[in-house]
Order: C-alpha cells, then structure tokens, then sequence
C-alpha cells in the first residue's frame, strides 16, 4: 500500500487526477466499469492527497508538506478535522410547524 500512497501523493498524479475530473473526457484508467480493488483504493488515495493538498493551499491549520508526507501525521490530521468540524456544527434551531403557522410566513392558497 505504501506505493500506492506514494504514487498518489506525487505531483504528477495529483496534476493528471486534478485535470481528469476538470477535463471530464481524461481516463485514468482503461476500464471504467468493472474497477479493480487496487484501482478504487488508488483513486481513494488520489482523493484523499488532493483535499490535503487543498487544506495546504488554503492555509488550514496544522497542515503542512511535513504532515502529508508521513502517514501517521495524515491520520491524525484527518482525525483533528474529524473532530474539529463535529465540534463547529451548531445546535439545530428549528421551530416545529405548529410554530411556523403561528408566523404566516407561508401562505398557501387553493384554485377556485
């Protein structure tokens, strides 16, 4: 798995990976139906190193080249974000429909 994860991570495959999705009639690979355990598992890391390449770009906190090129600082950055967005969502603030109506902020009217 360790080339695989390499072979993902280079530039190279990062810029064809990036241009097949913009380009839409790029191949990545010869068979597009029936995908092989190693292709999915190729296109998961390939997704995977493009969104950390993107929080790199962005400037997200606690990526860095460093990070992305050790696995196990990949994991735990993963788990951080993991977390760090379970603990951003807000409570829901929903009213029931009861309380709605009591608002009339949607009128619903029948055909005569």
């Amino acid at each position: 798995m360790n080339a695989l994860q390499t072979l993902a991570r280079s530039n190279t495959a990062q810029t064809i990976y990036r241009h097949t999705k913009e380009i839409g009639n790029l191949r990545l690979f010869n068979n597009d139906t029936d995908l092989s355990h190693l292709q999915i598992l190729y296109l998961y890391y390939l997704s995977l190193y493009e969104s950390l390449y993107t929080d790199l770009q962005m400037g997200e906190e606690f990526i860095s080249e460093q990070v992305i090129e050790d696995d196990l600082r990949v994991e735990a950055y993963l788990l951080y974000k993991k977390v760090s967005r379970k603990n951003k969502q807000k409570p829901n603030n929903t009213k029931s429909i009861i309380d709605n109506a009591k608002e009339g902020s949607l009128i619903f009217r029948r055909k005569r």
